[in-house]
């Protein structure tokens, strides 16, 4: 615990020296990423954004974006092709003068999480459901959290827009791999239809992204409940003035980054509503100053049919995603009865969600129900049900206005094999009043973490305390 403590004094340190030497007046431009459509639209429509003062025209075109060239335009006799601009703009571009004649555009975006996680553990050991006894382990380690380099802009048509986000996590094996990637054409601002892979939208907190949540990620209720990406189409929009949904159907529950012989032929359902009353923003924290009070109020629903077994006679990998409240994996050996594996459930997840902003203060909390029906295995299991609840409430205030931030959270996650808890605090600097250049410290007592997911630094079975330092940057 010592040992963890200091590194992230010495960590904090080191990155307040960074922060005051580097100043505080670099690019106060917008944060990178938006979480709802209105917002994403607005940056999303590259077509109509005008150029900055300062932005270079390039004096040839070059030959990938004007096949031919403009030489070869000349000698058919033919009107030289459009001029090209490039510059920075929420993000570094290539764009034509006329985006009629050219609707092509590429905005290149890049942000990284550089995160300290120790945790000094309060017990040696947990019995997990099926008998297991598992080692809880101290930590002490550097990891970057979400590399990524982002491409989206506009093709062929200034409604057909794409998006290509690359990642890359230390603790994922130091991999690059496509994250989110799809197509979609905005035929209105109450219709947007996507094909490709992104967010499962069954949780509000979960759709918020990685790079604008309050601590430094996500709750331990939010990581128990929530699903994954997968690849499928879905829809999005505003139909009426601050009211927004989003509905997809997609391979699975969780099938991020699973081939097709790891996955069954059920489809995932799932959709989310939200209203904003007044102009609520983007993001938990209060960075606009509201001077009258805005919310945001919504709720998802989403349901999938697991079943089957891969070719090795094991649960598809598929279904390896669902714990027990305890921790227990659903699949696991033993995991309801001894000797005996699930292989087949059905799963229900209907979640509630609130957010408030005034002055510098606000709140946000989600609840969660879950339901696993039609259990079985390949024996006889002592139920065909289960049912978990959980939540969590953030709030915070800002000491400094727009600058220094203090945050606290509380979640739980409950069922039947048992409670798991988490209470957080920490602070946040955002150095220059934006999401793209902050520093977060937090500290988090774990009691019985039935959540594990290398993202939010969760094992299941921890019971300790969690101690993150967090710098994130954003272009």
């Amino acid at each position: 615990m010592l040992q963890a403590g200091r590194t992230a004094v010495v960590f904090a340190m080191l990155a307040v020296c960074a922060f005051v030497a580097l100043g505080q007046e670099l690019y106060p431009g917008d944060d990178v990423l938006f979480s709802d459509p209105a917002a994403r639209d607005a940056s999303n429509a590259p077509q109509t954004m005008a150029a900055e003062e300062g932005e270079g025209e390039l004096e040839a075109i070059p030959s990938s974006l004007a096949p031919g060239g403009a030489g070869a335009a000349r000698a058919n006799g033919a009107s030289p092709p459009p001029a090209w601009t490039a510059g920075y703009e929420r993000g570094f571009y290539i764009r034509p003068a006329d985006a009629e004649s050219a609707p092509f555009e590429l905005r290149i975006n890049g942000r990284m999480q550089f995160r300290h996680t120790g945790f000094a553990r309060q017990v040696r050991a947990w019995r997990d459901n099926a008998g297991v006894v598992r080692p809880v382990t101290d930590r002490n380690d550097f990891e970057i959290e979400r590399g990524r380099l982002e491409f989206r802009g506009t093709f062929i048509d200034p409604g057909l827009q794409f998006f290509i986000n690359m990642d890359s996590d230390t603790d994922d094996g130091h991999a690059v791999i496509l994250q989110d990637y799809w197509v979609n054409y905005r035929f209105s601002p109450a219709f947007d239809l996507y094909v490709g892979k992104a967010f499962v939208p069954g949780s509000r907190d979960w759709l918020n992204g990685g790079f604008r949540m309050r601590l430094a990620d996500r709750s331990m209720a939010t990581t128990f409940f929530r699903p994954d990406r997968t690849v499928g189409i879905w829809a999005m929009g505003e139909p009426l003035e601050r009211l927004f949904y989003r509905f997809m159907v997609g391979n699975g529950f969780n099938t991020a980054d699973l081939k097709p012989d790891a996955i069954d032929t059920q489809f995932v359902y799932s959709g989310s509503v939200w209203k904003h009353f007044g102009d609520y923003g983007d993001g938990y924290s209060d960075l606009e100053l509201h001077v009258v009070p805005v919310a945001q109020v919504g709720h998802s629903f989403t349901f999938a049919s697991d079943r089957g077994r891969g070719p090795g006679g094991a649960p598809l990998a598929e279904q390896n995603f669902v714990r027990l409240s305890d921790g227990t994996r659903l699949s696991q050996v033993g995991a309801l009865a001894p000797g005996i594996t699930v292989d087949h459930f059905d799963i229900y997840l209907y979640s509630v969600d609130a957010a408030f902003k005034f002055c510098g203060f606000s709140a946000n909390a989600e609840y969660f129900f879950r339901w696993l029906q039609a259990i079985r295995g390949d024996g006889p299991l002592p139920a065909s049900k289960l049912f978990d609840h959980g939540f969590y409430v953030e709030v915070g205030c800002f000491l400094v206005p727009r600058r220094i931030e203090i945050n606290a959270r509380m979640s739980q996650v409950s069922g039947p094999l048992g409670d798991g808890q988490e209470y957080a605090a920490g602070v946040n600097w955002f150095v220059n009043g934006t999401h793209n250049y902050r520093f977060t410290l937090d500290v988090t007592q774990l009691k019985g973490s039935p959540a594990e997911n290398s993202g939010p630094n969760l094992r299941a079975g921890d019971d300790g305390v969690l101690i993150r330092s967090q710098f994130q940057a954003g272009f």
